[in-house]
């Protein structure tokens, strides 16, 4: 056989060392085109087989099995260095749940005193004064308790935490609790 003439399939399959089905596989996909010399049959099968390598081939198998590969790689580091960080929960999450749940506190205390008086009208003004004078405390201690702790979970282990976070976080609880007592 000459690559400058045609070849038969099963002829350019034992010169590649694949069968003839798999020849005329090669020509039903149009990767090697019938008439062609055994030359450039033998051109356009190595290039087909480069593609391939390269994961370019027509089925991108390779290429998806990479990009997944890279996928997952990715994905583990980040949750490793979140780890490392000890952020074990999103910190903007955290701080959006807890802003939503003291919203809601808010909004459910603040009209408190307006309710009282109405259902008791017998309260004077300053007994309205002291419950929402309370009620503002209540809040506010919650407010500040909130901000501690997500100042102690996400900075006070740091090179550059803030100065008293720890402190801060441990007298908003305090005061919070002290606030409960007094319900009692």
């Amino acid at each position: 056989m000459t690559l400058e003439t045609p070849c038969t399939q099963a002829a350019f399959g034992e010169l590649v060392g694949i069968s003839q089905q798999a020849v005329s596989d090669l020509v039903s996909r149009e990767v090697i085109q019938p008439g062609d010399t055994a030359g450039q049959w033998l051109l356009a099968y190595c290039a087909h087989l480069r593609e391939q390598a390269a994961g370019r081939g027509a089925d991108g198998e390779l290429a998806y099995q990479r990009s997944e590969l890279a996928r997952v790689s990715r994905e583990r580091a980040e949750i490793k260095l979140a780890l490392e960080r000890r952020q074990y929960a999103p910190v903007a999450l955290l701080e959006q749940v807890l802003a939503t749940v003291g919203r809601s506190i808010v909004g459910v205390l603040e009209p408190l005193h307006v309710n009282l008086h109405r259902q008791c009208p017998a309260l004077t003004a300053e007994d309205l004064k002291l419950i929402q004078l309370e009620i503002s405390r209540a809040c506010d201690v919650a407010v500040q308790a909130s901000l501690a702790m997500l100042d102690v979970e996400d900075d006070a282990e740091g090179p550059d935490a803030a100065p008293g976070a720890a402190d801060a976080a441990a007298d908003a609880t305090a005061e919070a609790e002290a606030f409960g007592d007094e319900d009692d």
